[in-house]
């Protein structure tokens, strides 16, 4: 792995576990055991860092959710995302969103906001894909959405309400109300 890719791995767990806003330049050169040059010979300052951080987030949790989903269809695979995402909010790691985390501690900058919006496009473009067509099409495809947004926050405020197992009764709610098949079985 190339020292910027060392870099972005050991910057990811960094960031995702103090925060972006509290941890400075400083504490990433002393983590990570790099000099500041180099750190500066990849990166273009600390927002770029966290740029790159959300990228590489984006990356791979888009990865993880098309691995999960390949080969199923319809509730099966709205539900194999909550079911994961469960799984997910349960680790004792869990801070929520990296997205929203980032966004918040750095309110108006533009490109942290970029790559946050652009991860929320392409988990409305999956649920997009995998509720069938229909007259509710649209609209249930953005509440599942807010669904599974609603999780990532209430899991960290309120984790022994179990909110994904709550949210998958509603994913089957909302599915059936829309006039889908909610089963969860594979046509």
């Amino acid at each position: 792995m190339s020292t910027r890719g060392r870099i972005v791995e050991a910057l990811s767990d960094l960031f995702y576990r103090r925060g972006t806003y509290l941890v400075g330049i400083d504490e990433i050169v002393r983590e990570l055991r790099i000099a500041r040059a180099t750190l500066y010979r990849h990166f273009d300052g600390k927002e770029g860092l966290i740029v790159t951080y959300l990228s590489h987030r984006h990356a791979l949790v888009s990865d993880q959710l098309e691995k999960l989903v390949a080969g199923k269809g319809g509730a099966a695979a709205i539900f194999a995302i909550f079911d994961s995402l469960a799984d997910k909010t349960r680790s004792e790691n869990f801070r929520g969103c990296a997205f929203l985390i980032a966004v918040t501690e750095n309110p108006g900058t533009a490109a942290i906001q970029d790559v946050a919006r652009t991860h929320k496009v392409f988990l409305r473009a999956l649920f997009g894909r995998l509720v069938p067509q229909g007259p509710a099409h649209d609209e249930i495809s953005e509440q599942l959405l807010v669904v599974y947004e609603g999780v990532l926050a209430a899991s960290v405020l309120r984790p022994e309400a179990r909110p994904a197992e709550i949210a998958r009764k509603a994913v089957a709610a909302l599915l059936q109300a829309g006039g889908f098949d909610a089963s969860g079985d594979e046509a």
